[in-house]
């Protein structure tokens, strides 16, 4: 398995050069070993994959520049099918600059702000994973749900204890059959468990303006 991961890290596969980053004889200017980069695990696509064919730099790079004029225009004027598209074919550029770079969050927002949409990051998700974002994430939520709460009735002290005994009256008003009540019961706890400000965290905004709001728009 060694030689044919070096065979590849030389043909200029770039998610094993990457990770692998080893000075040797035939090598001698090579990066020292990466000991803080993600490795590919069993079932992800790869992680940092070469550029598409018939692209290069340049040519990702104009498309990262017509995705940034999109998000100049109001969220109803954006071409969202051609942001997509672009997250797609720009998907090896986006992961190298974070794999070799590992940029700031705010720099990434402002070079990628299509990221930080809800429809990208559940599509960005899929891409490095294979895996769906949002059945991954109730799936797991459902699962621990039952402890999280045993867990918020517990907290009864202090100011961030007022404000559990206030959600968990909340929710045992609610429908115990009704799913949704219990996920955001659960997630709206877990900030007040861990005393920390959900004014943070969560972001809200007004029903009508949801849907500009989940393509990047500012809530409110």
């Amino acid at each position: 398995m060694g030689n044919y991961r070096t065979k590849l890290s030389r043909a200029g596969i770039k998610d094993v050069a990457v990770n692998a980053g080893k000075r040797s004889s035939s090598n001698p200017e090579g990066a020292s070993p990466r000991a803080n980069i993600k490795r590919p695990r069993r079932g992800e696509v790869q992680f940092l994959p070469n550029y598409p064919r018939g692209e290069n730099k340049e040519t990702l790079e104009t498309r990262r520049m017509e995705m940034l004029e999109e998000f100049k225009k109001t969220p109803a004027d954006r071409d969202m099918v051609l942001v997509h598209q672009h997250m797609q074919r720009t998907f090896p550029l986006r992961r190298e600059e974070i794999v070799t770079l590992a940029p700031p969050i705010a720099e990434l927002k402002e070079r990628w702000p299509a990221l930080f949409s809800e429809a990208q990051l559940y599509g960005e998700f899929h891409r490095i994973t294979n895996q769906s974002l949002q059945y991954s994430f109730f799936a797991a939520l459902d699962k621990n749900t039952p402890q999280l709460l045993e867990l918020y009735k517990e907290r009864k002290t202090g100011a961030f204890g007022k404000k559990m005994a206030d959600l968990m009256m909340a929710y045992d008003e609610q429908d115990k059959n009704d799913i949704s009540a219990t996920r955001t019961a659960a997630l709206a706890g877990l900030p007040l468990y861990l005393k920390e400000d959900s004014s943070v965290i969560f972001k809200s905004c007004k029903e009508e303006e949801f849907e500009a709001f989940q393509e990047g728009g500012r809530g409110g």
